[in-house]
């Protein structure tokens, strides 16, 4: 696993402050307790790794798609988790530059997968589509048939239009308002 040499700074310094008797009340207390308890201790490390897999990858992105996606390194085969297809595209078209740059900075990845996870979708995309209403009929009145009926009369026999026409006053005259 590659640390910069600010990394290896921050560590110094945390094992100075985690051993220091002086330490300022409040401070790194969660990481005590992480260490303290067994099976939390054992993920530690997995989770650092994430972490620091998660800011490698960060920097070899751009800005726009430095956030929505989850990352996971196993048997030198990194996962990307996004929550939709558009993001997954356009990670996919970005891939070769992320797997040279992880090669280059020290990580062994040889194969990237983009899936997309309905598990860390944002809320809008999982809400329900709105139900369609079936369209309702209209019906037409008596004078509007009767108007319809003498423009149909003065159109040419031969007509798409008078086809069509005589068919809704057909219809329509089948049907009563209620």
């Amino acid at each position: 696993m590659p640390f910069t040499e600010s990394a290896q700074n921050w560590r110094f310094m945390m094992s100075l402050y985690s051993k220091s008797k002086y330490r300022p009340p409040g401070l790194w207390r969660v990481n005590d307790t992480w260490l303290q308890t067994s099976h939390l201790a054992q993920t530690l490390p997995r989770l650092e790794k994430n972490a620091h897999l998660s800011i490698a990858i960060k920097a070899l992105m751009p800005d726009t798609l430095k956030t929505g996606w989850t990352a996971f390194l196993s048997e030198h085969t990194l996962t990307l988790k996004v929550p939709h297809n558009a993001l997954a595209t356009k990670i996919k078209q970005i891939a070769p530059l992320i797997l040279d740059g992880l090669n280059m900075t020290g990580w062994t990845v040889h194969h990237m997968e983009v899936k997309v996870s309905h598990f860390n979708r944002p809320v809008w995309l999982n809400s329900p589509k709105p139900v369609e209403t079936p369209k309702q009929s209209r019906i037409l009145s008596a004078v509007s048939a009767s108007h319809l009926a003498c423009s149909v009369s003065h159109l040419p026999d031969d007509s798409p239009i008078k086809e069509a026409m005589v068919r809704m006053l057909r219809n329509h005259a089948h049907r009563k308002p209620s």
